[in-house]
Protein backbone atom coordinates (compact mmCIF):
# COMPACT_ATOMS: atom_id res chain seq x y z
CA UNK A 1 0.00 0.00 0.00
CA UNK A 2 1.48 3.17 -0.87
CA UNK A 3 1.60 6.53 1.11
CA UNK A 4 -0.28 9.30 0.71
CA UNK A 5 0.36 13.08 0.64
CA UNK A 6 -2.14 15.81 0.61
CA UNK A 7 -2.46 18.98 -0.39
CA UNK A 8 -6.29 20.06 -1.08
CA UNK A 9 -7.10 23.49 -0.70
CA UNK A 10 -10.37 22.92 0.30
CA UNK A 11 -10.65 22.06 4.45
CA UNK A 12 -13.68 19.66 3.71
CA UNK A 13 -12.18 17.59 0.74
CA UNK A 14 -8.50 17.61 2.83
CA UNK A 15 -9.70 16.20 6.01
CA UNK A 16 -11.81 13.21 4.18
CA UNK A 17 -8.62 12.12 2.75
CA UNK A 18 -6.50 12.32 5.74
CA UNK A 19 -9.17 10.02 7.65
CA UNK A 20 -9.62 7.72 5.18
CA UNK A 21 -6.37 7.04 4.24
CA UNK A 22 -5.47 7.00 7.99
CA UNK A 23 -7.94 4.42 8.67
CA UNK A 24 -6.99 1.91 6.11
CA UNK A 25 -3.48 2.15 7.46
CA UNK A 26 -1.69 4.60 4.93
CA UNK A 27 1.29 6.66 6.11
CA UNK A 28 -0.48 10.19 5.28
CA UNK A 29 2.14 13.37 4.61
CA UNK A 30 -0.47 16.16 5.48
CA UNK A 31 1.23 19.22 3.21
CA UNK A 32 0.41 23.09 2.70
CA UNK A 33 -1.08 23.68 0.05
CA UNK A 34 0.19 27.37 0.73
CA UNK A 35 3.40 26.71 0.99
CA UNK A 36 5.70 28.46 -2.04
CA UNK A 37 8.26 27.34 -4.00
CA UNK A 38 11.00 26.80 -1.69
CA UNK A 39 8.63 24.81 0.85
CA UNK A 40 7.24 22.27 -1.16
CA UNK A 41 10.74 21.70 -2.94
CA UNK A 42 11.69 21.01 0.53
CA UNK A 43 8.74 18.64 0.95
CA UNK A 44 9.48 17.12 -2.22
CA UNK A 45 12.97 16.19 -0.85
CA UNK A 46 11.62 14.34 1.88
CA UNK A 47 7.90 12.63 0.46
CA UNK A 48 9.08 9.06 -0.70
CA UNK A 49 9.00 8.49 -4.79
CA UNK A 50 6.11 6.68 -5.68
CA UNK A 51 3.89 8.43 -2.74
CA UNK A 52 0.62 9.40 -4.36
CA UNK A 53 0.26 13.39 -4.26
CA UNK A 54 -3.68 14.69 -3.99
CA UNK A 55 -4.65 18.26 -4.66
CA UNK A 56 -0.75 19.63 -6.23
CA UNK A 57 1.35 18.06 -8.88
CA UNK A 58 4.14 17.84 -7.05
CA UNK A 59 6.92 14.95 -7.83
CA UNK A 60 7.83 13.52 -4.47
CA UNK A 61 11.84 13.03 -4.55
CA UNK A 62 12.60 11.69 -1.01
CA UNK A 63 14.51 8.11 -0.68
CA UNK A 64 12.73 6.19 2.41
CA UNK A 65 13.71 3.53 4.68
CA UNK A 66 14.46 -0.40 3.53
CA UNK A 67 10.72 -0.89 5.73
CA UNK A 68 9.03 1.70 3.86
CA UNK A 69 6.36 1.50 3.67
CA UNK A 70 5.66 -1.32 6.04
CA UNK A 71 6.65 -0.05 8.93
CA UNK A 72 5.71 3.16 8.90
CA UNK A 73 1.66 2.06 7.92
CA UNK A 74 -0.27 3.81 11.46
CA UNK A 75 2.07 6.68 10.99
CA UNK A 76 0.99 10.74 10.03
CA UNK A 77 3.39 13.25 9.43
CA UNK A 78 2.44 16.66 10.24
CA UNK A 79 4.52 19.87 8.85
CA UNK A 80 6.35 22.37 11.56
CA UNK A 81 7.88 25.47 10.40
CA UNK A 82 8.09 25.46 6.15
CA UNK A 83 7.45 29.36 6.48
CA UNK A 84 10.95 29.82 6.55
CA UNK A 85 11.48 27.89 3.53
CA UNK A 86 12.94 24.44 5.02
CA UNK A 87 9.87 22.05 6.12
CA UNK A 88 10.35 19.19 8.67
CA UNK A 89 7.42 16.71 9.13
CA UNK A 90 6.96 15.25 13.08
CA UNK A 91 6.30 11.58 13.14
CA UNK A 92 2.94 10.53 14.81
CA UNK A 93 1.11 7.43 15.09
CA UNK A 94 -2.44 6.44 16.26
CA UNK A 95 -0.86 5.87 20.01
CA UNK A 96 0.70 9.66 20.43
CA UNK A 97 -2.52 10.92 19.36
CA UNK A 98 -5.03 8.93 21.14
CA UNK A 99 -2.55 9.79 24.43
CA UNK A 100 -3.56 14.03 23.27
CA UNK A 101 -6.79 13.49 22.81
CA UNK A 102 -6.67 11.61 25.80
CA UNK A 103 -4.96 13.22 28.35
CA UNK A 104 -7.08 16.34 27.42
CA UNK A 105 -10.23 14.13 27.83
CA UNK A 106 -9.13 13.20 31.27
CA UNK A 107 -8.35 16.90 32.06
CA UNK A 108 -11.82 18.11 31.17
CA UNK A 109 -13.12 15.79 32.77
CA UNK A 110 -11.40 16.32 36.15
CA UNK A 111 -13.26 19.57 35.82
CA UNK A 112 -16.46 18.15 35.62
CA UNK A 113 -16.72 17.81 32.10
CA UNK A 114 -18.44 15.54 29.69
CA UNK A 115 -15.67 12.57 28.38
CA UNK A 116 -17.59 13.43 24.81
CA UNK A 117 -15.46 16.45 23.04
CA UNK A 118 -17.18 17.71 20.15
CA UNK A 119 -14.48 20.02 18.23
CA UNK A 120 -15.02 22.97 16.09
CA UNK A 121 -11.49 23.92 14.15
CA UNK A 122 -10.99 27.06 12.87
CA UNK A 123 -7.63 26.61 11.50
CA UNK A 124 -6.21 24.48 8.52
CA UNK A 125 -6.22 21.12 8.57
CA UNK A 126 -2.80 20.80 7.62
CA UNK A 127 -1.78 22.35 11.30
CA UNK A 128 -1.60 20.51 14.22
CA UNK A 129 -4.14 22.89 15.88
CA UNK A 130 -6.25 22.54 12.68
CA UNK A 131 -6.01 18.48 12.98
CA UNK A 132 -6.19 17.80 16.61
CA UNK A 133 -9.95 18.99 16.89
CA UNK A 134 -11.40 16.44 14.47
CA UNK A 135 -8.98 13.60 16.19
CA UNK A 136 -10.26 14.24 19.73
CA UNK A 137 -13.90 13.92 18.42
CA UNK A 138 -13.20 10.87 17.00
CA UNK A 139 -11.08 9.17 19.42
CA UNK A 140 -13.97 10.11 22.43
CA UNK A 141 -17.44 9.58 20.00
CA UNK A 142 -17.44 13.27 19.40
CA UNK A 143 -18.31 15.23 16.48
CA UNK A 144 -16.76 17.80 14.44
CA UNK A 145 -16.86 20.82 12.36
CA UNK A 146 -14.14 23.03 10.60
CA UNK A 147 -14.91 26.26 9.96
CA UNK A 148 -13.66 29.44 7.78
CA UNK A 149 -11.75 30.87 10.76
CA UNK A 150 -10.82 34.43 9.33
CA UNK A 151 -13.73 35.81 10.99
CA UNK A 152 -13.69 38.80 8.00
CA UNK A 153 -15.86 42.09 9.10
CA UNK A 154 -19.46 42.88 7.73
CA UNK A 155 -19.47 38.38 7.22
CA UNK A 156 -21.78 36.71 9.80
CA UNK A 157 -19.89 34.39 12.17
CA UNK A 158 -20.10 30.85 11.23
CA UNK A 159 -22.94 28.69 12.94
CA UNK A 160 -21.44 26.09 14.63
CA UNK A 161 -23.71 22.46 14.09
CA UNK A 162 -22.62 20.52 17.23
CA UNK A 163 -24.99 18.29 19.58
CA UNK A 164 -25.98 19.99 22.79
CA UNK A 165 -24.58 16.74 24.96
CA UNK A 166 -21.01 16.47 24.98
CA UNK A 167 -18.10 19.11 25.51
CA UNK A 168 -17.86 21.77 22.91
CA UNK A 169 -14.31 23.11 22.24
CA UNK A 170 -13.34 25.74 19.84
CA UNK A 171 -9.79 26.09 19.36
CA UNK A 172 -8.54 29.56 18.01
CA UNK A 173 -5.91 31.93 18.72
CA UNK A 174 -6.03 35.13 20.15
CA UNK A 175 -6.08 37.20 17.32
CA UNK A 176 -9.42 35.25 15.69
CA UNK A 177 -11.01 36.06 19.52
CA UNK A 178 -10.08 39.53 19.04
CA UNK A 179 -11.82 39.69 15.66
CA UNK A 180 -15.12 38.01 17.20
CA UNK A 181 -15.39 40.12 19.92
CA UNK A 182 -15.50 43.19 17.30
CA UNK A 183 -18.79 41.47 16.08
CA UNK A 184 -21.89 42.80 18.15
CA UNK A 185 -23.10 38.90 18.48
CA UNK A 186 -19.52 38.05 19.33
CA UNK A 187 -19.64 37.39 22.76
CA UNK A 188 -22.56 35.43 23.00
CA UNK A 189 -21.17 33.25 19.85
CA UNK A 190 -18.16 32.49 22.12
CA UNK A 191 -20.09 31.69 25.01
CA UNK A 192 -21.79 28.75 23.42
CA UNK A 193 -18.84 26.90 23.68
CA UNK A 194 -18.15 24.83 26.91
CA UNK A 195 -14.02 25.15 26.52
CA UNK A 196 -12.24 27.95 24.43
CA UNK A 197 -8.53 26.63 23.78
CA UNK A 198 -6.58 29.57 23.08
CA UNK A 199 -2.76 28.76 21.40
CA UNK A 200 -0.61 30.44 19.51
CA UNK A 201 1.85 33.01 20.63
CA UNK A 202 1.66 35.16 23.80
CA UNK A 203 -1.83 36.30 24.34
CA UNK A 204 -1.96 40.47 24.45
CA UNK A 205 -2.74 42.07 27.73
CA UNK A 206 -6.48 43.58 25.67
CA UNK A 207 -7.12 39.64 25.26
CA UNK A 208 -6.34 38.59 28.77
CA UNK A 209 -8.61 41.82 29.92
CA UNK A 210 -11.75 40.53 27.31
CA UNK A 211 -11.40 37.08 28.94
CA UNK A 212 -11.28 38.13 32.38
CA UNK A 213 -13.93 40.84 32.46
CA UNK A 214 -16.17 38.79 30.07
CA UNK A 215 -15.33 35.21 32.33
CA UNK A 216 -14.87 33.28 29.06
CA UNK A 217 -14.22 29.66 29.05
CA UNK A 218 -10.79 30.28 28.39
CA UNK A 219 -7.75 27.92 28.37
CA UNK A 220 -4.54 29.43 27.34
CA UNK A 221 -2.64 26.46 26.85
CA UNK A 222 1.37 25.30 25.71
CA UNK A 223 1.89 22.69 23.52
CA UNK A 224 3.43 22.33 19.51
CA UNK A 225 3.84 19.78 17.05
CA UNK A 226 6.05 17.61 18.69
CA UNK A 227 3.92 17.26 21.42
CA UNK A 228 0.69 16.94 19.37
CA UNK A 229 -0.71 20.21 19.98
CA UNK A 230 -1.71 21.53 24.16
CA UNK A 231 0.17 19.49 27.03
CA UNK A 232 -0.68 21.90 29.33
CA UNK A 233 -3.04 24.51 29.96
CA UNK A 234 -3.77 27.79 32.16
CA UNK A 235 -7.77 27.42 33.33
CA UNK A 236 -10.40 30.19 33.20
CA UNK A 237 -10.31 30.93 36.83
CA UNK A 238 -6.59 31.47 37.05
CA UNK A 239 -6.97 33.98 33.89
CA UNK A 240 -10.43 35.50 35.55
CA UNK A 241 -7.97 36.24 38.95
CA UNK A 242 -5.46 37.70 37.00
CA UNK A 243 -3.15 35.36 38.16
CA UNK A 244 0.26 34.70 36.59
CA UNK A 245 0.20 32.14 32.93
CA UNK A 246 1.14 29.04 34.23
CA UNK A 247 0.21 25.85 32.31
CA UNK A 248 -1.07 22.80 34.58
CA UNK A 249 0.44 19.81 32.93
CA UNK A 250 -2.13 17.03 30.87
CA UNK A 251 -2.42 13.66 32.82
CA UNK A 252 0.65 11.60 32.39
CA UNK A 253 2.74 15.01 31.05
CA UNK A 254 5.77 16.09 33.55
CA UNK A 255 7.84 19.45 32.64
CA UNK A 256 11.57 19.62 33.86
CA UNK A 257 14.33 22.14 32.82
CA UNK A 258 18.07 21.95 31.19
CA UNK A 259 19.53 25.48 31.20
CA UNK A 260 15.92 27.28 31.22
CA UNK A 261 15.07 25.05 28.52
CA UNK A 262 11.57 23.34 28.84
CA UNK A 263 11.91 19.17 28.85
CA UNK A 264 8.54 17.61 28.17
CA UNK A 265 7.97 13.75 29.39
CA UNK A 266 4.50 13.19 27.58
CA UNK A 267 3.24 10.01 25.66
CA UNK A 268 1.75 11.93 22.97
CA UNK A 269 5.48 13.28 21.77
CA UNK A 270 6.43 12.18 18.64
CA UNK A 271 8.62 9.63 17.44
CA UNK A 272 10.75 12.30 15.54
CA UNK A 273 11.37 14.15 12.71
CA UNK A 274 11.02 12.39 8.80
CA UNK A 275 14.39 11.60 7.70
CA UNK A 276 15.99 13.55 10.79
CA UNK A 277 16.96 13.20 14.59
CA UNK A 278 14.95 11.23 16.95
CA UNK A 279 13.45 12.42 20.05
CA UNK A 280 14.88 12.41 23.16
CA UNK A 281 12.78 11.41 25.88
CA UNK A 282 12.08 13.61 27.67
CA UNK A 283 12.01 15.88 24.45
CA UNK A 284 13.72 19.24 24.79
CA UNK A 285 12.04 21.88 23.46
CA UNK A 286 13.16 25.32 22.22
CA UNK A 287 11.16 26.82 24.42
CA UNK A 288 12.35 28.75 27.82
CA UNK A 289 10.89 28.62 30.21
CA UNK A 290 10.62 28.03 34.77
CA UNK A 291 9.27 24.77 36.47
CA UNK A 292 7.59 25.77 39.53
CA UNK A 293 7.43 23.14 42.60
CA UNK A 294 3.65 22.30 41.76
CA UNK A 295 5.08 21.16 38.32
CA UNK A 296 3.65 23.84 36.36
CA UNK A 297 5.40 25.69 33.48
CA UNK A 298 5.91 29.27 32.92
CA UNK A 299 7.27 30.19 29.15
CA UNK A 300 9.47 32.81 28.66
CA UNK A 301 10.26 32.67 24.83
CA UNK A 302 11.69 30.95 22.05
CA UNK A 303 15.30 29.79 23.01
CA UNK A 304 16.11 30.45 19.16
CA UNK A 305 14.87 33.69 16.79
CA UNK A 306 11.78 31.86 15.17
CA UNK A 307 8.93 34.41 15.20
CA UNK A 308 5.33 33.64 15.74
CA UNK A 309 3.14 35.31 14.08
CA UNK A 310 -0.83 34.77 14.26
CA UNK A 311 0.15 31.22 14.69
CA UNK A 312 2.73 30.99 11.82
CA UNK A 313 6.29 29.92 12.52
CA UNK A 314 8.78 32.60 10.89
CA UNK A 315 12.23 32.06 10.38
CA UNK A 316 13.81 35.52 9.79
CA UNK A 317 17.16 34.55 8.16
CA UNK A 318 15.22 32.99 5.35
CA UNK A 319 13.54 36.64 5.33
CA UNK A 320 16.91 38.48 5.27
CA UNK A 321 18.50 35.89 2.98
CA UNK A 322 15.84 36.95 0.24
CA UNK A 323 16.57 40.72 0.70
CA UNK A 324 20.02 40.21 0.59
CA UNK A 325 19.83 38.58 -2.75
CA UNK A 326 18.15 41.90 -3.78
CA UNK A 327 21.96 43.56 -3.74
CA UNK A 328 19.86 46.52 -2.46
CA UNK A 329 20.70 45.91 1.66
CA UNK A 330 24.53 46.16 2.89
CA UNK A 331 23.44 44.72 5.97
CA UNK A 332 19.89 43.48 8.03
CA UNK A 333 18.68 41.91 11.31
CA UNK A 334 14.97 40.51 11.15
CA UNK A 335 12.97 40.08 14.30
CA UNK A 336 9.61 40.23 15.66
CA UNK A 337 8.08 42.96 17.80
CA UNK A 338 4.89 42.30 19.99
CA UNK A 339 1.69 42.75 17.85
CA UNK A 340 -1.66 43.50 19.33
CA UNK A 341 -3.54 41.35 16.24
CA UNK A 342 -0.48 38.76 15.60
CA UNK A 343 1.17 38.16 18.50
CA UNK A 344 4.42 39.15 16.77
CA UNK A 345 5.08 40.97 13.70
CA UNK A 346 7.79 40.88 11.12
CA UNK A 347 10.43 44.30 11.42
CA UNK A 348 13.18 44.57 9.20
CA UNK A 349 16.27 46.56 10.21
CA UNK A 350 18.29 47.24 7.48
CA UNK A 351 21.27 49.49 6.26
CA UNK A 352 19.61 50.33 3.06
CA UNK A 353 18.48 53.65 1.07
CA UNK A 354 14.68 54.26 1.86
CA UNK A 355 13.97 54.87 -1.56
CA UNK A 356 14.63 50.95 -2.01
CA UNK A 357 11.50 50.10 0.17
CA UNK A 358 8.88 49.60 -2.27
CA UNK A 359 11.72 46.77 -4.41
CA UNK A 360 11.74 45.37 -0.84
CA UNK A 361 8.38 44.62 -0.41
CA UNK A 362 8.07 43.65 -3.75
CA UNK A 363 11.24 41.19 -3.63
CA UNK A 364 9.20 39.37 -0.17
CA UNK A 365 6.26 38.69 -1.80
CA UNK A 366 7.69 35.29 -2.24
CA UNK A 367 7.29 34.52 1.29
CA UNK A 368 3.51 33.67 2.71
CA UNK A 369 1.65 36.97 3.97
CA UNK A 370 2.98 36.48 7.69
CA UNK A 371 6.59 36.11 6.51
CA UNK A 372 6.62 39.40 4.60
CA UNK A 373 7.94 42.04 7.51
CA UNK A 374 5.38 44.43 7.87
CA UNK A 375 7.54 47.28 8.88
CA UNK A 376 11.29 48.41 7.65
CA UNK A 377 13.77 50.57 9.82
CA UNK A 378 16.41 52.32 7.35
CA UNK A 379 19.85 52.86 9.40
CA UNK A 380 23.70 54.07 8.49
CA UNK A 381 24.43 50.74 10.62
CA UNK A 382 22.83 47.65 12.31
CA UNK A 383 22.29 48.66 16.17
CA UNK A 384 24.78 46.24 18.14
CA UNK A 385 24.94 46.81 22.22
CA UNK A 386 28.08 46.20 24.17
CA UNK A 387 28.29 42.62 23.67
CA UNK A 388 28.46 43.46 19.59
CA UNK A 389 24.53 41.43 19.64
CA UNK A 390 21.63 43.23 18.43
CA UNK A 391 20.78 45.78 20.09
CA UNK A 392 16.76 44.92 19.70
CA UNK A 393 15.50 47.74 22.32
CA UNK A 394 17.82 50.56 20.31
CA UNK A 395 15.90 49.11 17.09
CA UNK A 396 12.44 49.31 18.50
CA UNK A 397 12.99 52.57 19.74
CA UNK A 398 14.05 53.88 16.08
CA UNK A 399 10.58 51.98 14.76
CA UNK A 400 8.83 54.50 17.54
CA UNK A 401 9.70 57.48 15.68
Amino acid sequence: MKSIAVFHSDPKKYLEEVLTAHSIGRPVFLGNPNWGPAELKSAAQLIPKETIIEGIHLIPQGTAPANWPEAWMDCLFIPTGGTGGKVKFVIHNSKTLRAAALGLRDALVARGLSSILHGASFTPPYHVSGLMPVLRAQFTSGNYGHYDGRFLPNQSLPEIKLPAGGTKIASLVHTQISRILEHPEGLKWLKQFDVILLGGAAVPRPVIDAIRDQHLPVYATYGMTETAALCAFCPPEKIWRDEPLRGYPLPGVKFTEINHHICIHSPACGLGYWLGEKFSIPYTSGDLGHVNADGTVEILGRGDRIINSGGEKIDPSRVEEILKSTGLVKDIFVFGVIDAQWGQRVVACVVASEYNSAALKRAVEVLEPAARPKNYIFVEKIPLDGRGKFDRLAAEKLLRI
